[in-house]
């Protein structure tokens, strides 16, 4: 049987308590976009020429398959998570970086089965993020398949002066998405086009980042800051500090403690 846009967000459910990622994040948001949506193509002048499209993506796997559908889904952070890493202003709490690594470990379970599942119900499916080139995109500081980007298509939500995507429930979450030959209607974008619309700029990003890698406007974030402060402020001491060593943390401090934590926050009057 074909499965619909219900059956999908029911899978993904089922995936987040089955590979444990409901241990780091609560039940995902799930939304779709149309995988022949202009912004994919966009995505080559706004990222870079490397960004796949959709149909880029799939043909890696099944160079005969036309791509229909992209998913995408939102897993917020849990609260203990967000609350613990609150009161940090250098690195990230235990539990924060915890749901950081492991939490992504569980996230590319969810993208394997889910293609799994997929193929079972006699689709094409892949999941980008699997098969990009992490080595080329650390150097880049860009990535072949972007998760946020995505997600924006899919109406998920819009960035954040940190270059974090603000939904419904937050910026405190991690994404994941899989291009398929199954043909869905795709979701509408509440913000339309406008890539920061739920932004209010209130700086309160800015003032939490200990690389000072944001400032005032969208243009301002720094990604090269971002990254040399992980390497020589969050990687050294890891081991004693967090007792692992092989996946990546990130301090994630932009991400709580504001007013976008959790929620989208109102917008203030329009002209203030």
């Amino acid at each position: 049987m074909t499965p619909n846009k219900e059956d999908i967000r029911l899978q993904l459910c089922r995936l987040h308590y089955a590979v444990g990622a409901n241990e780091f994040f609560d039940e995902p948001t799930v939304r779709f976009a149309a995988a022949a949506d202009p912004w994919f193509e966009r995505f080559h002048e706004v990222i870079g020429p490397f960004h796949w499209t959709p149909q880029e993506a799939l043909t890696q796997v099944a160079p005969n398959a036309t791509a229909r559908t992209v998913i995408s889904w939102c897993m917020p952070k849990t609260r203990t998570a967000r609350e613990s890493n609150r009161h940090e202003r250098q690195r990230p709490s235990l539990d924060w970086a915890r749901a950081r690594s492991y939490g992504e470990v569980a996230n590319e379970a969810m993208r394997k089965q889910f293609c799994r599942y997929l193929e079972e119900m006699g689709c094409v499916a892949m999941a980008p993020h699997s098969h990009m080139s992490y080595p080329d995109a650390v150097k880049r500081l860009a990535s072949n398949w972007s998760e946020r980007h995505v997600a924006f298509v899919a109406g998920m939500g819009t960035f954040g002066l940190s270059a974090g995507l603000i939904t419904e429930r937050g910026i405190a979450h991690r994404l994941g998405s899989v291009v398929t030959d199954l043909a869905l209607e795709p979701d509408p974008r509440p913000y339309g086009d406008a890539p920061f619309a739920w932004c209010s700029k209130c700086g309160a990003c800015a003032r939490r980042c200990p690389a000072h890698a944001i400032g005032p406007d969208f243009v301002d974030r720094d990604k090269g800051k971002c990254l040399k402060y992980a390497i020589e402020h969050i990687s050294p001491g890891r081991l004693e500090r967090y007792g692992w060593m092989d996946l990546p943390i990130g301090c994630g401090l932009c991400q709580t403690a504001v007013p976008c934590e959790f929620q989208r926050p109102p917008l203030p009057p329009e002209g203030r």
